[in-house]
């Protein structure tokens, strides 16, 4: 999402994207439609249009369970998307079985959810699709489990069922002839040779067809554990004597069958292990399953906590549709909230002692020997270790090697259970867990964390005049302002000229005065005070209807905006939308301009909610009615509308819309007169500009969209619009150093600082503080230590010319900000003590809760290390404050691995830490880059 203060240069990325509606959402659009059609063949068409638009989205839904189940061979081709390698492999075993008097047989390894069901079906489609496999073989695929097997004959039958199912369509005669078959075998199971009868009608089948039989079965270890001893050499002797028959299996772990010399299959399979997910396979799933294409560095705190897993990829990517990164712990939260079926249903599944060793296990959250795990379950070791013996063959637990090769480790192979059972346990004071994916959400989104425009004034743009910049344009500005003041004013003293009744005229005034007043006073509490007491009172019993729904138009119109000012957004929506959808055919030109105003607030509180989906609709039902009436009343609210669409978009991952609407408002808006026009003009600018950067090699133009802000607005004297030239001027600088042109870089700092200089206004003297702040960072990145020193000082005596506007926290932060630029500076120079001193007194300042502290403390750590300070002494300073020491837990892991030192943690804490120290490596062999902590991948 691109931020909505104007400030700030943050380059939106979010995993936001089109979330499925619920069939209430389609009946609902659909039946809203449905009012709106002329006739009943327009309400069926309108009907069907979104049922057939809504299962469209509903048949490319990625299966979490049982993929292949009623789905056609082209949904899974479609939807097979990784796994590629492994799937050539087998496809290439098949090949070659076809006309040998041997085959070899298959089985996939991998743990639960790791894509062996997904994989099966995938075979089973290409062999039905390839002429070449079709004409020689014929998939089976046996259940997921196969409870029914107890022996041979019972395979045999099952393979026979499955047969049947699979001809029927291309031979329907032969399949009904075999089940019927099935069904009189079946009934002789007290027979002695049942089992030679049902596979010789297996045989006699595979025979008429001329096609070898691929069997399926999952499960594997599960099959050969709830079977009779002989069963193994059994069917082995038969997969070795009969090539009609070709077993493809899979098995969540190398069982006792595979790696014990006297065991039946023995150096039997052609093994196929299925590993964790790569990032890249991730970016291929995610985009398959949401339609949106992430970043790299997105995707990683999801594959690190999901640990490769492609169902749980998949449980997470469909739960993330429509919701921002940035939200990432809460939706994690809310994730496990709604997949707690799946997590308790795997736990109860278990019996009671596996069961307890398995909570345990999870709950200590890291890897465990089985001592430590025996302590945590309070049971003896060695009930322990069967248990766990046990949990490795289900392939719930996984054995990781210990580094120092003394102990045997395990860990849980689905990582999310141990947030889960952290999360359901600790409630709220599950620290460990939320400590872990904040870092890695500022961590994976540092650059953006890092470069945020003015973070110095991200308290100060709370107020309404700065934050609310395309609010400011419409309905209930400033009864002062040009351009639409008689509608304004008209619309609060419409009553008054109507009615016949004084007293009632002289509430309406005062009603309107006090209204007035509360605008003015930004007292928003007060309006809603000032309407509730208003409608408290009868209406006049001569006022018409028309009047009556000018009354409640009006009333609604101010409750939306005082509860958008309040951040009450779900309010916003809740008091305005029945409202502007009763007036929005409406033909009254006061209506309208109600009707506007209050969907202009609903469509900034989807905004301010991230539903972006929705906002987007808002903002389609807007511009109609602006391109309806055309009236340049409505200018400001066109453009401003544009905008919040265009954002809408990108939010979504359409940047070429969004591009493409913004150069619309700029087409036909850019060089309008009105104030309140050029206002949105400027920000649509620089909107244009951070959207520009998101797409590759987009920096460039970027600049070049930013300096035509610049150029075009930087002689405004208008408050709100000199907001953005300052936002178009940090950017700029910004893309300047995300392209490697550190030079011009800090020439446009130096531009910036000049320009606020020379306009003297107090409210943008800590735009230039920010400015020289981040010149003195660049020139200390850049090894210019004596200027950046000199640079310092100067930032530092800004900073006492508009201290006063400060809160102490953002105080806070410039003291940490500083403070690291000089240690850098110092370090730069060889002096470390100094140096480590100044870090000390930074680190003193460092708030652990702020993730504007922590993104800049992985920005300035690999700094400093490149520059030559001590990994150790860095370390120490961090273990010195115990507050801190949880949330950079993967930092100072990843600095002790670089010293040697080695600690035992969570898997998913060594992954962050193997990350950050591949990106210490970076910067220490490759130098500055270009945009380095945004291009970690």
């Amino acid at each position: 999402m691109l931020c909505d203060n104007p400030d700030t240069s943050e380059v939106g990325y979010s995993f936001s994207s089109k979330l499925l509606k619920d069939w209430s959402d389609i009946s609902g659009v659909a039946a809203s439609r449905c009012r709106r059609a002329r006739d009943t063949r327009e309400i069926s068409e309108a009907y069907m249009t979104e049922m057939n638009t809504e299962n469209t989205a509903i048949d490319r839904h990625i299966r979490k369970f049982n993929p292949g189940l009623l789905q056609s061979d082209d949904e899974i081709i479609s939807q097979f998307v990784v796994r590629q390698h492994e799937f050539d492999l087998i496809r290439e075993v098949l090949m070659n079985n076809i006309g040998t008097p041997v085959c070899q047989h298959i089985l996939v390894v991998a743990p639960r959810g790791h894509g062996k069901t997904m994989l099966l079906a995938r075979l089973a489609a290409e062999i039905r699709r390839d002429g070449e496999l079709s004409r020689h073989l014929l998939p089976i695929r046996f259940t997921e489990k196969s409870h029914e097997i107890d022996g041979l004959a019972d395979f045999w039958l099952e393979t026979l069922f499955h047969l049947a199912r699979e001809i029927s369509v291309e031979n329907l005669p032969l399949s009904q002839e075999l089940l019927a078959t099935h069904a009189d075998l079946s009934m002789r199971w007290r027979e002695r040779d049942l089992e030679g009868l049902v596979q010789a009608a297996v045989l006699d089948a595979a025979d008429r067809l001329d096609r070898r039989l691929v069997l399926m079965v999952e499960n594997m270890q599960s099959l050969l554990s709830s079977v009779d001893d002989e069963f193994g050499w059994k069917l082995r002797y038969v997969l070795q004597s009969l090539p009609e028959i070709i077993l493809v299996a899979t098995a969540t772990n190398r069982t006792a069958d595979l790696n014990d010399p006297s065991a039946p299959f023995f150096e039997f399979f052609y093994l196929v292990h299925l590993e964790p997910l790569t990032t890249g396979e991730y970016l291929r799933l995610w985009t398959e399953i949401t339609g949106q294409s992430p970043h790299s560095r997105e995707i990683r705190p999801v594959q690190i906590l999901t640990g490769g897993n492609p169902r749980l990829l998949v449980m997470v990517a469909e739960f993330a549709r429509h919701r921002s990164r940035h939200q990432l712990t809460e939706e994690i939260a809310c994730l496990i909230e709604e997949n707690t079926d799946y997590f308790r249903a795997n736990l109860d599944s278990l019996p009671k002692y596996e069961r307890r060793v398995f909570v345990s296990l999870i709950d200590l959250w890291q890897p465990s020997n089985t001592g430590e795990i025996a302590i945590r379950a309070r049971l003896d070791v060695r009930v322990v270790s069967t248990m766990l013996g046990r949990l490795v063959e289900r392939g719930a637990v996984t054995i990781v090697s210990d580094s120092k090769g003394a102990k045997r480790l395990y860990a849980a192979t689905d990582r999310l259970f141990s947030i889960y059972y952290k999360l359901r346990r600790e409630r709220n004071e599950a620290s460990e867990v939320k400590a872990l994916i904040r870092f890695m959400e500022v961590f994976c989104s540092v650059g953006e964390v890092h470069q945020i425009s003015d973070p110095l004034m991200q308290e100060a743009l709370e107020s309404s005049a700065i934050q609310e910049g395309i609010d400011g344009t419409l309905a209930w500005r400033s009864l002062t302002q040009d351009g639409n003041q008689d509608q304004e004013w008209e619309k609060v003293t419409r009553v008054s000229d109507r009615v016949k009744n004084r007293r009632y005229s002289d509430a309406a005034i005062s009603f309107q005065n006090d209204v007035v007043d509360a605008y003015e006073n930004e007292d928003w509490r007060r309006l809603l005070e000032i309407v509730d007491q208003y409608e408290a009172e009868p209406l006049p019993e001569f006022l018409s209807l028309q009047e009556r729904v000018y009354e409640r138009a009006h009333l609604a119109s101010l409750r939306s905006d005082a509860h958008l000012r309040l951040k009450e957004y779900r309010k916003v929506i809740e008091v305005a939308g029945e409202m502007a959808e009763e007036l929005r055919y409406t033909r009254d030109a006061t209506l309208t301009s109600s009707a506007y105003s209050m969907s202009f607030n609903i469509a900034k509180a989807y905004y301010h909610l991230e539903d972006f989906a929705r906002l987007s609709r808002e903002c389609d039902l807007l511009l109609d009615y602006y391109e309806k009436h055309e009236s340049p009343l409505y200018d400001a609210q066109t453009v401003a509308t544009l905008v919040l669409k265009a954002e809408s978009e990108s939010a979504l991952g359409n940047t070429e819309r969004a591009t493409d609407l913004l150069d619309k408002a700029l087409d036909r808006f850019g060089y309008s007169d009105a104030t309140d026009v050029q206002r949105v003009v400027a920000r649509s600018m620089v909107a244009h500009g951070k959207m520009v950067q998101t797409q590759p090699d987009g920096n460039l133009r970027a600049t070049e969209i930013f300096g035509e802000a610049i150029n075009r607005f930087g002689g405004s004297e208008d408050t709100v619009i000199r907001v953005h030239v300052k936002s178009a001027w940090l950017n700029k600088g910004i893309a300047h150093g995300l392209v490697g042109d550190f030079e011009s870089e800090i020439e446009c700092y130096e531009q910036l600082i000049a320009w606020i200089d020379q306009h003297n206004a107090l409210d943008e003297k800590p735009s230039a503080l920010t400015a020289s702040l981040y010149k003195s960072r660049r020139l200390a990145e850049l090894g210019r230590a004596e200027e950046a020193l000199v640079s310092s000082q100067d930032s530092e005596e800004r900073l006492v010319a508009c201290e006063n506007q400060f809160e102490p926290k953002i105080r806070q932060w410039i003291d940490w900000y500083t403070g690291g630029t000089k240690a850098l500076a110092l370090t730069a120079m060889g002096q470390s003590d100094l140096a480590l001193d100044s870090f000390c007194s930074a680190y003193n300042s460092f708030d652990t809760s702020n993730d504007l502290h922590l993104g800049e403390m992985l920005s300035l750590v690999p700094e400093l290390i490149s520059a030559g300070a001590s990994e150790r002494e860095l370390v120490d300073v961090l273990q010195s404050d115990s507050c801190s020491v949880q949330r950079l837990h993967p930092l100072i892991v990843a600095l002790q691995q670089r010293i040697g030192e080695s600690e035992r943690a969570p898997a998913e804490i060594l992954e962050v830490a193997e990350d950050f120290g591949k990106l210490v490596d970076r910067r220490i062999v490759e130098g500055l880059m270009p945009g380095f902590l945004l291009r970690m991948d």
